[in-house]
C-alpha cells in the first residue's frame, strides 16, 4: 500500500501486471516440462505384426462336431514374396524347434503380403490381402502403420485351411490367423 501514494493509483496496476506475468511464466514453464517428459506411447512397440497360430481339426464321433487343438510344427521356414512374385532374399522366419505361434510382418506399402511357408519339405504359399492405415500416436512419436485383413488365400499342400480370428492388426500380441493342418 506504500506504492499507491507514490504513484497515485498506478502501484496496484503494476503489482497486478507483475502477478499476471509471473503466473503466465509459471504456466508456460509447467507446460514445457510436461511436454518434454517422455510420452508413454513412444516407449511401446512401433511395429505391429500378424499373429499366427497352428491348429488341427479333429472330428469327434460321439459329439459329431469338429474341435480344434493347438499343434506344434517341428520344422518351419517362412520367406517373403515380393509384389513381382519373387522370393525376398531374407528369411522372415526359420526354426527347427517345435513352434505353435509366430508373428509375421505385413507389407506397409501395398495391400498384399505373400509368404512361402515350408513345413519340413512341403511348400505352401499364403497371400494376405489387407488395407494399410496410419494410427496417430502423438506429435513426438508420429504414426503407427496398422492393417485390416480382408482375405487370406493359400495353396493346400500342408495347410488345410486358414481362418481369420481377428481382422485388425493393431498390436503385436494378438492371434490374427489360425492355420489348420
Amino acid at each position: 500500500m506504500v506504492l499507491l501514494p507514490l504513484f497515485g493509483g498506478w502501484g496496484l496496476f503494476f503489482c497486478m501486471k507483475h502477478t499476471i506475468f509471473i503466473f503466465l511464466l509459471a504456466l508456460l514453464s509447467f507446460t514445457l516440462f510436461i511436454s518434454c517428459t517422455g510420452d508413454e506411447e513412444c516407449r511401446k512397440e512401433k511395429y505391429v505384426k500378424l499373429g499366427v497360430g497352428f491348429y488341427k481339426k479333429t472330428f469327434s464321433e460321439t459329439t459329431k462336431k469338429y474341435t480344434s487343438s493347438s499343434i506344434s510344427i517341428d520344422s518351419l521356414t517362412i520367406q517373403g514374396i515380393d509384389t513381382a512374385g519373387l522370393l525376398i532374399d531374407s528369411l522372415v522366419y526359420n526354426n527347427s524347434k517345435k513352434i505353435s505361434k509366430l508373428y509375421l510382418p505385413l507389407n506397409k506399402f501395398v495391400a498384399i503380403s505373400r509368404f512361402r511357408v515350408t513345413f519340413n519339405e512341403t511348400i505352401d504359399t499364403v497371400s494376405i490381402l489387407h488395407s494399410n492405415s496410419d494410427l496417430y500416436l502423438s506429435l513426438e512419436c508420429g504414426c503407427l502403420k496398422v492393417h485390416t485383413i480382408d482375405t487370406v488365400l493359400t495353396t493346400n499342400h500342408f495347410i488345410d485351411s486358414i481362418s481369420i480370428n481377428n481382422h485388425n492388426v493393431i498390436n503385436i500380441n494378438a492371434e490374427h490367423l489360425q492355420i489348420y493342418n
